[in-house]
C-alpha cells in the first residue's frame, strides 16, 4: 500500500520535491494514545521497533519528556500527534543513527503559556536517509516553540529537513525558533533543508536560521598539527553534532548509554 508522509503545511515549489514523500507501507499502522495530567514531570523513552503513528494529550499544567532513538537498519515511519492545553510543556528527543527513517512530528499549541521544544540528533552515512517533517502550530496566546537540529551526513546520504512555525490568529505574545547545525563530510551527500514561519498574527516573533557546510579546512588541519589524522577529526566533528543533542536528554540512564556508544563508534 502506497501513501504519501511529511506533507508540510504550506506547499513547496515542484522542484524542491519536498511536499510530501511517497512511501511503502505493508500492513495498516495502529495508532497508540497516551494522556498525560498534571503533576510531576513524565518520561517516555522508545526505541524504533516498527511503524508508529502516537497521539498525546497533555492536560493543563503537564510536562513531558519523549525520547525516540532509531537505529534500525530497517525503514521506519512514525507519526506523532501532540496537543498542548493550558501551561503544558512538551519536549522532544529524536536521534537517528541510520538507516531510512520519515518522521512526521506536529505540536499543537492551543493552551495558553504552553511550550514545544524539540532536539533532533542525526548521524548519516552510506546510504541511510532521513526524512522529517516537524511543526509547531501556535494557536494559544504567548506561547513557545524551538526546532533545533544537529547531525552530520557522509557516502550517499540523504536528509530532508522540512521545518515549519505556524503563528495562528489569536496567538499574541507568541515566539517561535527554529535552527539547524548540518555538517557534511562527503561531497556525495544530498541535504534540503526547508525553515518555514508562516504568520497570521501580528504580535509574535519568529527566528530561524541553519549552519549547513563542510568541515572547516583551518580547523582540520590546527587538529591535525596536534597528531591526528583524518579520519579521526571527522570521527570527531560528527560526535560533536550528535553530542549537541545526546546531553540535553534528562534521562540519565539513556543519555549515558548513548555517550557510551557513540565513544565505542
Amino acid at each position: 500500500m502506497e501513501q504519501i508522509v511529511n506533507k508540510p503545511l504550506a506547499e513547496t515549489f515542484s522542484w524542491l520535491h519536498a511536499g510530501g514523500t511517497r512511501i511503502s507501507v505493508e500492513e495498516e499502522i495502529k495508532p497508540v494514545s497516551y494522556t498525560f495530567t498534571a503533576g510531576e514531570e513524565h518520561f517516555l523513552s522508545l526505541e524504533d521497533t516498527e511503524n508508529r503513528q502516537i497521539d498525546i494529550i497533555l492536560e493543563k499544567g503537564a510536562v513531558l519528556h519523549l525520547c525516540q532513538v532509531h537505529r534500525s537498519s530497517s525503514a521506519a515511519l512514525l507519526d506523532l500527534h501532540v496537543t498542548c492545553n493550558e501551561d503544558a510543556h512538551f519536549h522532544w528527543y529524536r536521534l537517528i543513527l541510520g538507516g531510512t527513517c520519515y518522521d512526521n512530528c506536529s505540536v499543537d499549541l492551543t493552551g495558553a503559556k504552553s511550550t514545544f521544544h524539540a532536539e533532533i540528533g542525526y548521524r548519516l552515512a552510506k546510504s541511510d536517509r532521513y526524512d522529517i517533517n516537524c511543526e509547531a502550530i501556535h494557536t494559544g496566546k504567548t506561547t513557545e516553540s524551538s526546532i533545533y537540529a544537529s547531525g552530520s551526513l557522509s557516502g550517499t546520504a540523504h536528509k530532508l529537513m522540512r521545518g515549519t512555525i505556524d503563528f495562528r490568529r489569536g496567538c499574541a505574545g507568541a515566539v517561535g525558533n527554529e535552527s539547524e547545525d548540518v555538517l557534511l563530510i562527503d561531497e556525495t551527500v544530498e541535504n534540503l533543508s526547508l525553515p518555514v514561519i508562516l504568520c497570521a498574527e501580528e504580535d509574535v516573533e519568529g527566528n530561524h536560521g541553519a549552519s549547513i557546510g563542510r568541515p572547516d579546512e583551518q580547523v582540520v588541519y590546527y587538529m591535525e598539527t596536534r597528531g591526528l589524522n583524518p579520519e579521526q577529526i571527522i570521527k570527531m566533528m560528527a560526535k560533536a553534532k550528535l553530542d549537541a543533542v545526546i546531553h540535553k536528554i534528562p534521562d540519565k540512564e539513556l543519555r549515558e548509554s548513548l555517550e557510551k556508544e557513540e565513544s565505542a563508534q
